[in-house]
């Protein structure tokens, strides 16, 4: 897969491809089953399949002025590294600022998409939106496309076990720490990474040493604050782990910080390695203590619960493939 940062990187070959264009921030199901349109559509045309999105999230720059932060299921890099494990062709990327988000919707087809892109057929979604003020519909690509000569596929909404599979959706869950249910709707587990940083040594002192993670992008969205079980990927391999994400309530601590203790290995040196964490469920709220001694009883029960749970998984759900 080639991956293009904009419009003057792509290459004239690319002309005449089947594109789908938007945002595709959490690349979930129904994002993964247009990209599958396109890749298969692509193969019977005999020519090339492209994904065509935005960066920074037009939310983002739009919240710019305001100081407003728009998080973000996956970033770009992250979306990069998830798409290559398909077979797509290509990810072009359109710098969003002030040109782009000014045009209308038939300005951006013109100018953009059969000028420059060259497109031969476009497949997107159902509530696709596009030009400035997202004034122009899914259903109106359709008029442009007549005009101006491609094809285009509108993709039906998509639902898994009677849930609309949709990126605002799973935002809510994560913000309510149901992290497991957000799995179902993504199609896999909903993951951070980040190198691993010295942090206070508490942990040590309370004989669960911990590994604090310094997220790769800060725009990248957390679930809720609270205890979590995890998958730990680090050097190759991968373990079971519990990942705290809150302020240390216990200890008056303010910053919010992401850390994670692996389970059943012991002596294990983390420092400097890259992580990524897959949350698999949320255990409980993060709680203040009035005494060291109650925090580590809690954290003791933690593991106990985990382990547990971990038997679950090793039996039902393929351990830590």
């Amino acid at each position: 897969m080639q991956v293009f940062y904009g419009l003057e990187a792509l290459p004239e070959n690319f002309k005449s491809a089947v594109v789908t264009l938007g945002v595709f921030d959490g690349l979930h199901r129904a994002h993964m089953a247009i990209i599958q349109k396109v890749i298969d559509s692509a193969k019977a045309a005999h020519s090339y399949s492209m994904l065509v999105t935005f960066d920074p999230h037009p939310r983002k720059y739009l919240n710019s002025s305001i100081g407003d932060t728009v998080l973000l299921l996956t970033p770009p890099e992250e979306k990069v590294h998830l798409l290559e494990g398909t077979a797509l062709d290509a990810v072009l990327f359109l710098k969003t600022d002030k040109t782009l988000m000014d045009m209308g919707s038939e300005e951006f087809v013109g100018k953009i998409l059969v000028n420059q892109i060259g497109v031969k057929k476009i497949i997107v979604g159902y509530d696709y939106h596009f030009g400035k003020q997202r004034e122009g519909r899914a259903e109106h690509l359709v008029d442009l496309g007549r005009r101006y000569g491609f094809s285009v596929e509108i993709i039906a909404p998509i639902q898994f076990e009677n849930e609309a599979v949709r990126s605002s959706v799973i935002r809510s869950l994560l913000s309510e720490g149901k992290v497991k249910k957000a799995a179902n709707l993504i199609g896999r587990n909903y993951s951070v990474s980040g190198a691993v940083a010295h942090g206070a040594g508490r942990g040590m002192v309370l004989d669960f040493p911990t590994a604090n993670i310094e997220i790769n992008n800060r725009d990248k969205m957390l679930p809720k604050d609270g205890v979590y079980l995890t998958k730990v990927k680090v050097n190759g391999k991968r373990y079971f782990g519990i990942c705290n994400i809150g302020v240390r309530k216990t200890f008056d601590e303010h910053d919010r910080i992401v850390e994670v203790h692996i389970l059943n290995v012991p002596d294990i040196d983390l420092y400097g390695a890259v992580v990524e964490i897959d949350f698999l469920e949320r255990l409980r709220d993060e709680l203040k203590f009035e005494t060291v001694e109650s925090l580590k009883h809690q954290m003791i029960n933690d593991e106990k619960v985990c382990l547990e749970k971990i038997k679950e998984y090793n039996l039902l759900k393929g351990g830590l493939t």
